[in-house]
């Protein structure tokens, strides 16, 4: 396997790819890597990077992201398909609850299979955020329950959100949501404060790292 451009060295900030020195042969995952400023490979060459001459995932325009055509009609590609593709997202798997990197090949099969995967970030995860994946635990927590899922590029945006202009979802200020809704929720805003809140607002609020505690779901009781 040797580097395109060919050169005897790169200068921080240039790019390159990889070749298979053997005929028919290609180099998987496929990628370009950057010199970065602390003279490594940006982002870090793949554990798994091979030569091969498996077929990579291609999408079929005929269908839906995660899907291709089957005879006359479009069915989701298998999982396995995608696993030599380069990992390029972070998302939340709600069913082990944690933060995974994957490729966007496995991400839309996954979606297709029906799989529980919250889009939470393009690139790397990063261990050390609590305070996103905390966010994305309680969005994957609540989705269930929004009256709304608007799809927005790769993420979904619920009642609480909007998706911008440059297609990412923003959360709603507490002010713009309903003060009623189906999902009303008991909150304790500080020690001598409860109120009833619709789900919208208690997101809102979440969203801005407001402090609180959720201590039931519906209306709190009167002499709360």
């Amino acid at each position: 396997m040797t580097l395109f451009p060919t050169k005897d060295s790169y200068r921080v900030g240039e790019s390159v790819g990889l070749n298979c020195n053997e005929p028919g042969l290609m180099p998987l995952p496929r990628g370009m890597y950057r010199c970065g400023s602390k003279l490594t490979w940006e982002p870090p060459l793949p554990a798994g990077l091979r030569c091969t001459n498996e077929n990579p995932f291609v999408p079929d325009s005929q269908c839906g992201l995660g899907q291709r055509l089957q005879g006359s009609r479009c069915v989701c590609v298998q999982r396995e398909s995608c696993l030599s593709e380069p990992e390029s997202l972070c998302v939340l798997n709600a069913i082990i609850d944690v933060a995974v990197p994957v490729s966007l090949c496995s991400f839309h099969a996954a979606r297709c299979h029906g799989d529980p995967l919250l889009y939470m970030n393009e690139g790397a995860c990063n261990p050390a955020d609590i305070t996103k994946l905390e966010w994305a635990r309680f969005r994957a927590k609540m989705s269930s329950k929004s009256s709304a899922q608007l799809p927005c590029n790769l993420d979904t945006c619920y009642e609480w959100e909007t998706c911008s202009a440059s297609k990412k979802c923003q959360c709603k200020a507490a002010r713009e949501c309903p003060r009623t809704g189906e999902h009303m929720f008991c909150v304790k805003l500080t020690a001598q404060m409860t109120r009833s809140l619709t789900l919208c607002s208690t997101a809102a609020l979440k969203c801005i790292n407001q402090p609180f505690e959720i201590l039931h779901e519906g209306n709190c009781s009167a002499g709360s």
